[in-house]
């Protein structure tokens, strides 16, 4: 797990991690969601409890990745850093005494994942490592990874010079636009409200006319919305229903589907909540305030 000095330092340059987005390669963060984190307007994703696991069970992988291979890894220090390109930068899970760059990693599922000793690795974790490779100049990576809990695979990747100086060149020109404070563009089918909404935290008190894209996307948001009501309220007449035939029962079972309705009272202790500040979006007629 990064130290708190390892988290700060990481505003000062883009990690392994941050490759694939700075590329618009990722699936799951934008260059825009990273330029924020670089900028420190959003927290990393590092930081969230999502990687919690991921973090406890890297020893044993490593472990295991020793005992399967004979190799030892041994855990670098610090940050290192790309001898030309001080923009990359690297925390690494170990690194083997036959100059190997090792990589721990956990996933739920097998998809994107090939036949153990190949290298069929997710793209974003292929180039992470190419990244890696690049900073220390080291010439394969190999990637043990557990999956589901008892799935362990290990995957051998090849230093792609080629492929290298795409990422390097893409690094860089992201990276500009951090220095720049120039936010790259949205990426819809990734960003959402919340990214958009720490792009720009306040408001100056000034007004905008809609133009002809804006009209556009507010009668598709009044479309959806509308559709979405309609659709929870099928939804709550279909639940209602079902309620009706369970009666006081706790289960209901569906073999076909392989689901059950469950029901189960719960009670939740009083909390406080602590004092905040957020913006609140919504349409309003155009006579109404808030």
């Amino acid at each position: 797990m990064l130290t708190e000095e390892q988290l700060a330092e990481r505003h000062s340059g883009l990690g392994g991690s941050d490759a694939a987005p700075a590329l618009a390669l990722s699936p799951f963060k934008s260059p825009l969601a990273l330029f924020l984190e670089k900028r420190g307007q959003a927290h990393s994703v590092e930081t969230l409890a999502a990687f919690r696991w991921g973090n406890l069970l890297e020893p044993v992988i490593r472990q295991e990745y020793s005992e399967v291979t004979g190799r030892i890894v041994r855990l670098p220090t610090g940050t290192l850093r790309h001898p030309k390109y001080e923009f990359m930068i690297a925390h690494l899970d170990g690194v083997t005494d036959d100059r190997r760059v090792f990589e721990a990693k956990t996933a739920r599922v097998s998809e994107g994942w090939g036949r153990s000793g190949t290298d069929e690795v997710p793209h974003w974790y292929l180039i992470q490592v190419q990244h890696y490779l690049a900073i220390t100049g080291f010439e394969v990576a190999d990637i043990a990874v557990l999956i589901g809990g008892s799935d362990f695979r290990i995957f051998e990747v090849p230093a792609d010079h080629d492929l290298q100086e795409s990422i390097i060149e893409g690094e860089a020109e992201f990276w500009s636009l951090v220095v720049a404070n120039t936010p790259p563009p949205p990426e819809w089918d990734v960003d959402s409200v919340d990214i958009i909404s720490r792009l720009y935290p306040g408001t100056d008190g000034s007004t905008v006319v809609a133009d002809d894209d804006a009209r556009m996307y507010q009668r598709t948001y009044a479309d959806a919305s509308e559709r979405a009501k309609m659709y929870d309220k099928l939804a709550e007449g279909a639940k209602a229903h079902l309620l009706y035939t369970m009666g006081n029962a706790a289960r209901m079972l569906f073999p076909d589907a392989e689901v059950q309705l469950q029901r189960k009272a719960i009670s939740r202790k009083e909390y406080t909540v602590a004092a905040t500040t957020y913006l609140d979006t919504r349409f309003l007629k155009l006579k109404e305030t808030t």
